[in-house]
């Protein structure tokens, strides 16, 4: 139904601009681009075992990007990717604990394969000045599929100096919900190894996008950007352990913290959330060989985070060929009123939370993170090398783009990632 409805869509615009006569010039150029990210994290604060234990997690993204236009007015976007992680964390969601003894069984979210595909339409209007396109997506992996459907509209203004941008975009995932292994096979939690067996919930995101470009000097241009989502639905990840102070202690701390004897519920947090980010983005062009470029954005949602960030990238023209770019990004937020470290959360006389809402997952709590790297482009004016590929057919290595940054939280979380991007035309 939603393919239709996209499709209905495209035709309707389509017809609506068929009226406008435009100069059209057939294209035969094509873009490729391959992308490759890994990233890799550490921490002792696991949302899955209530805020302690290891955060550890690999993960590796190819992407491929291809870009089609057909001519001066019409192009298609399709990008689709693999991403593949191993998280030890995740491992712990199958933990059992009797008295005897305690085991950890590998979970199915020990490691997943997540499969995207995502599909862009545009048409501009070259009289106006404008573009106007519609896209969907979708994506799967274990626990979740979700789905994505758009909407976006461009327009210039003032000599092209000036440009409009509106975007309306809504997902809708569907989780299978997967509690921690000790309490599945209460009556309240369902669970099996079939895919029928587990019970599943859903999440709708809606967001509006608004952006304001301007050139205000041959040197200095300046953006600012918005977004407006709305989501409902499920929130919380069932498999995050939350534990209370109920007056018991933790055993064998020192060998293995994650023998807890302490009260211990799933992870419980609103179900609907409305997110507003404010973003201003300042390009300086210092010389012909520097130009700096910075950000800032202030971010609030109805769970009480309040957070700013703030961005430096200073990319040097090394050479005709060469480019390297610094940069360094400083972030700040603090924690949503449900949040507490391990065994904190209260309880009432009946040993059940004193909160309808409570959570043990950092990325919730109060703490400032610092971001810095190194990125370096290497895209000669003819491209890296050009090949022959049939009749007058060329393929050319445009450019390759390599960065790396590292990640350090207040909290002693950790992470680092290198991206590679290497674009092609034929």
């Amino acid at each position: 139904m939603q393919l239709r409805i996209l499709l209905f869509s495209l035709l309707f615009a389509g017809m609506a601009y068929a009226q406008q006569p435009a100069p059209v010039k057939v294209l035969t150029e094509k873009e490729v681009n391959f992308l490759f990210n890994y990233y890799e994290q550490d921490g002792n604060h696991s949302p899955v075992t209530g805020g302690i234990g290891t955060e550890k997690l690999e993960c590796s993204t190819p992407l491929t990007v291809v870009h089609v236009p057909f001519d001066t007015i019409h192009s298609l976007t399709l990008s689709f990717g693999v991403d593949y992680y191993t998280s030890a964390s995740c491992n712990r969601i199958d933990r059992f604990i009797s008295s005897a003894s305690s085991k950890y069984l590998s979970s199915a979210s020990g490691k997943d394969l997540r499969t995207h595909v995502d599909l862009d339409y545009s048409r501009k209007n070259l009289r106006k000045f404008s573009s106007v396109g519609g896209f969907a997506g979708y994506s799967n992996e274990f626990d979740v599929n979700s789905f994505s459907l758009g909407y976006h509209y461009n327009r210039s203004f003032n000599n092209e100096n000036t440009d409009l941008g509106l975007k309306a975009s809504v997902f809708y995932d569907r989780w299978k919900l997967i509690y921690p292994g000790e309490i599945r096979n209460g009556d309240e939690y369902r669970y099996g190894n079939d895919e029928d067996d587990y019970d599943q919930d859903g999440r709708t995101t809606g967001t509006l996008s608004f952006t304001w470009s301007q050139v205000l000097t041959r040197k200095f241009q300046f953006a600012f950007h918005t977004d407006l989502v709305y989501q409902n639905g499920i929130l919380n990840t069932p498999f995050h352990r939350v534990y209370f102070d109920d007056g018991l202690n933790i055993l064998n701390p020192d060998t293995n913290p994650l023998l807890a004897i302490k009260t211990m519920y799933p992870e419980s947090l609103p179900r609907t959330r409305f997110k507003v980010p404010l973003g201003l983005r300042a390009v300086y062009y210092l010389t012909d060989h520097l130009v700096a470029r910075a950000y800032y954005r202030y971010y609030f949602d109805d769970f009480g985070i309040r957070s700013h960030t703030v961005s430096f990238e200073l990319p040097v023209k090394v050479g005709s060929w060469l480019m390297v770019y610094p940069h360094y990004r400083f972030y700040r937020q603090n924690a949503v009123t449900w949040f507490a470290p391990f065994g904190e959360h209260p309880l009432n006389d009946q040993f059940t939370p004193l909160n309808p809402y409570y959570t043990s997952d950092y990325d919730l709590s109060a703490f400032t993170m610092h971001k810095y790297g190194l990125g370096a482009r290497i895209s000669p004016v003819f491209g890296i090398w050009r090949k022959k590929i049939g009749g007058k057919q060329e393929l050319t290595f445009k450019y390759i783009d390599l960065r790396y940054a590292r990640y350090q939280r207040s909290d002693g979380f950790k992470a680092g990632t290198i991206s590679i991007d290497a674009g092609f035309v034929f």
